[in-house]
């Protein structure tokens, strides 16, 4: 009887600790995921920045964006079809193929508008492209400022890239 108690015991000891294990896992393999994917959304926003300050060297200003009634071109509206800047950029030959999010959903998304000069307190023209959001917490949210709208606290976990004309 008490070898068949030991041998349960061990059993669920055994049981125990492989669960446990495979929560730890789990839980850094997710942190592992969501670590690769903001590598890859700052990977990309410099390369779009890239591309669009080559595309101003090009023509001396940045590429429109649709002005819908939310003004962004964001990458993952499907539903409006193109992605205007994006597109610009392709067709042009700065950048391979379409850059999106690696999640691209509403959450987790990037987005560009160009705006006027005298938008925001701003006296040139200029573009705001922005990483709406890290899975992980950030400290550096990038730059953008005009005398009336901080950019950076449009997207306080994301990124922003802001260039004048």
């Amino acid at each position: 009887m008490e070898n068949l108690t030991s041998l349960k015991l061990r059993k669920i000891t055994f049981i125990v600790l492989v669960c446990c294990l495979a929560a730890i896992f789990f839980s850094s393999f997710n942190l592992i995921i969501a670590k690769a994917h903001d590598v890859k959304r700052r990977a990309d926003i410099k390369v779009l920045a890239k591309a669009l300050d080559l595309y101003h060297d090009k023509y001396g200003y940045y590429p429109e964006s649709d002005d819908d009634q939310r003004g962004w071109d964001l990458t993952y509206d499907s539903a409006a079809g193109e992605i205007r800047f994006l597109n610009v950029l392709k067709e042009e030959g700065f950048i391979d193929k379409a850059v999106a999010d690696p999640m691209n959903n509403a959450t987790f998304l990037y987005r560009y508008q160009k705006y006027p000069a005298g938008s925001f307190g701003c006296s040139q023209s200029f573009y705001i492209l922005q990483i709406i959001n890290f899975e992980l917490p950030t400290g550096n949210t990038g730059r953008g400022l005009c005398p009336e709208m901080d950019w950076g606290e449009d997207a306080p976990n994301g990124y922003t890239v802001q260039a004048f004309d």
